[in-house]
């Protein structure tokens, strides 16, 4: 007499799709997260360096040590300024 034999139940493979598309979602998570870590110190650098550039500018100008130097750091700060605080945060939301 053949009985019918069953051995240990095997566990089902994943579906593939459902495998990819849960790699998908953890690498936009990842990607995500790096992307605004990214954004984030890209503006606190852009605030250093038009900070030092104001600085150094106003420094330069007012002690008669080189004027045009001096003249040519605030307009640099100034535009820089502009576009670390206005511009980025902008493009950033779209």
């Amino acid at each position: 007499m053949v009985g019918n034999v069953t051995g240990p139940a095997l566990p089902l493979s994943p579906d593939i799709g459902s495998v990819i598309q849960q790699f998908a979602q953890q690498f936009m998570a990842v990607s995500s997260f790096l992307l605004t870590t990214l954004n984030t110190a890209v503006i606190d650098v852009g605030r250093l360096a038009w900070g030092s550039l104001l600085l150094l500018g106003l420094f330069l100008y007012y002690t008669h040590a080189a004027m045009r130097l001096g003249k040519d750091l605030i307009k640099g700060g100034v535009l820089l300024a502009i576009l670390v605080e206005f511009v980025f945060p902008y493009i950033i939301k779209l």
